[in-house]
């Protein structure tokens, strides 16, 4: 072999080793069992591979992929670069998480197993952002090319504006507003949380206007969410939540209505390794009561 290529060869592969291990991987592998008024399914929810890496000079890349069950395709759910200026200012650019809500996107941050009536947050967007932090006070904003629709990549007439503000006055409170509209259809997310050792309490509500159902008429609304989490020990907690949303429509009419109320036991079985057993009472409209009996295994990594 020619020495020139033996030594670029070699040269490449120390880069590899290099850039492998300043690349840190993360991710985690959620299955569930679920009854759904009497009807029973079972299965893995979601498979999620991070990949991360600080270049150094306040430059950091992050990098999502995900499959959503067993035959579902492996999608980049989002990758952005981060350039973190200086005194508190970050700017982000790429896909990423929308601002709104207090219930996390993903599982690992969720208190239950499954998500409340009033979901009603931006999605993973693309396009560009900006924010600035301090202990007790930030402010973030972001021009996106859609608040609500992920695959959307067009910076139309149609783009989404975010905007929010982050109160956290003291030990233990957080306090989060947050503005989002897309055309004509907007949210107002404002959510509070409360945390003192095992106790956590959360409060929040969502305010909808112009909002688009499917049937593409326009509805106002108003959504909101009560969260009680306690820790009986390092290893079993329980989770209570109340959840409602009501969307009315522009012509007038009833009001279309959806409530639930969650009991969500949990138990970690080890550091990476956790169980979450749900029951939950679903109401749609004039419907009676569903009963949904969960049990959710998720493992980090």
């Amino acid at each position: 072999m020619p020495r020139k290529l033996a030594n670029s060869i070699a040269v490449l592969a120390l880069c590899v080793q290099s850039v492998a291990a300043d690349v840190e991987f993360s991710g985690f592998v959620d299955m569930s069992i679920l009854s759904d008024d009497g009807v029973v399914g079972m299965g893995l929810d979601q498979f999620e591979l991070d990949l991360s890496t600080d270049l150094g000079d306040g430059i950091s890349i992050r990098a999502d992929v995900n499959a959503m069950g067993p035959s579902a395709p492996v999608e980049l759910e989002q990758a952005y670069i981060a350039y973190e200026v200086g005194e508190g200012l970050l700017l982000t650019v790429g896909k990423f998480l929308s601002c709104t809500g207090f219930e996390a996107a993903e599982p690992t941050g969720m208190y239950q197993y499954s998500a409340s009536a009033t979901l009603v947050y931006g999605g993973y967007q693309n396009g560009i952002a900006a924010s600035y932090a301090t202990d007790k006070f930030g402010v973030y904003g972001a021009v996106v090319s859609s608040v609500w629709d992920g695959s959307e990549k067009d910076l139309d007439s149609d783009f989404g504006i975010e905007a929010q503000l982050i109160l956290t006055p003291i030990e233990g409170v957080t306090a989060k507003a947050a503005f989002a509209i897309e055309d004509k259809q907007n949210l107002i997310n404002v959510w509070g949380l409360y945390e003192n050792g095992p106790l956590s309490v959360a409060a929040e509500v969502n305010l909808m206007s112009d909002w688009v159902n499917d049937d593409g008429s326009f509805d106002s609304g108003l959504g909101y969410l009560a969260m009680v989490n306690y820790g009986l020990s390092d290893k079993i907690g329980v989770t209570v939540r109340y959840s409602a949303i009501a969307l009315t429509p522009a012509g007038g009419g009833k009001d279309g209505e959806t409530n639930e109320i969650t009991i969500a036991p949990s138990y970690a079985i080890s550091d990476n390794w956790g169980l979450i057993a749900e029951a939950k009472l679903l109401t749609v409209g004039d419907a009676d009561a569903v009963a949904q009996i969960g049990l959710e295994s998720l493992i980090s990594f």
